[in-house]
């Protein structure tokens, strides 16, 4: 850095968008964040994204998702949000945690 250079006295502030801001996905793609790696339609174990033209990360299958956070995780860029939780099933009667908890209410 040289003596003239001037450094801001204000921090960047970053942070995963909340739930509020996209309701009608449980996984969310920041695209302007997003390199194109391609790291999370090569590596998610169902196939939820596939590759556009361009190599951006589509969401082809969300019903897919098993909540494995795997895409989440290993985004170089933190790319990718995942808002769904894992479904967990119940070994007595096969039902998952979430809807025992709506049947408890």
């Amino acid at each position: 850095m040289t003596k003239n250079a001037k450094v801001s006295g204000t921090a960047r502030k970053w942070r995963y968008p909340s739930r509020d801001e996209h309701p009608d996905v449980d996984i969310y793609v920041h695209q302007e964040w997003c390199k194109c790696c391609g790291i999370c339609y090569e590596l998610c174990p169902t196939g939820v994204f596939e590759a556009d033209k361009s190599g951006r990360p589509v969401l082809a299958h969300p019903e897919k998702c098993i909540s494995c956070y795997l895409c989440e995780r290993l985004c170089p860029d933190m790319a990718i949000t995942v808002y769904k939780e894992r479904k967990k099933k119940a070994e007595s009667d096969g039902t998952t945690e979430d809807e025992k908890g709506a049947a408890g209410k």
